[in-house]
């Protein structure tokens, strides 16, 4: 139940698509809430402070994933799936992954470019790695802005890939994901 089978995700795998998932959805609807506050509201600093201290969460979330994912193989596609679809679908999952780090990854350095580190809900401090120049840190702002919208399309191709398995061919992609494989029975 917990690791990977043949057919279907474990409950551990699923627990981080999702958690992942709704991680970052969440920090690009609160980027997109946040940078239309004033300076004077009472939201304009707590709501950065939970985009940076999220932000580095995810980060280490993911970590976590890519090392289960290397510790328990996926399942392979089902039978179902077409040759070009396996292609789209890796392809897909090689963008989601590089977002799931090149986000964070920017924000750390917009964060802390001028050597600040980033407060984690005020029990410790990420530091800041390195001090980065102007130009470097307007190209990171770049980077993460686009990336975060390049995200929600990429999720709603994602999504809406796994419906069209899950509703038009009847497949169980979307099912693989959603429930977790039962535990082998033993036999005695």
């Amino acid at each position: 139940m917990w690791r990977n089978g043949s057919d279907r995700y474990g409950l551990v795998a699923i627990l981080f698509h999702w958690i992942v998932a709704l991680a970052m959805l969440g920090l690009i609807g609160l980027g997109a809430w946040m940078v239309g506050l004033t300076y004077y509201d009472p939201w304009y600093n707590r709501s950065l402070a939970l985009h940076k201290a999220f932000g580095v969460l995810v980060l280490v979330l993911a970590a976590a994933k890519f090392g289960w994912r290397i510790a328990d193989r996926p399942p392979g596609f089902g039978p179902e799936v077409k040759a070009w679809e396996r292609a789209a679908a890796t392809a897909m999952h090689w963008l989601l992954n590089a977002a799931i780090v090149l986000l964070p990854v920017t924000g750390y350095l917009i964060s802390t470019s001028e050597g600040a580190g980033i407060d984690i809900f005020g029990l410790f401090q990420v530091p800041a790695l390195f001090v980065i120049s102007e130009g470097t840190r307007d190209l990171a702002i770049e980077v993460h802005f686009y990336l975060a919208y390049g995200v929600l399309a990429l999720v709603a191709v994602h999504a809406g890939a796994a419906l069209k398995h899950h509703l038009v061919d009847r497949g169980s992609t979307l099912r693989r994901m959603l429930v977790p494989r039962s535990p082998s029975r033993r036999v005695d």
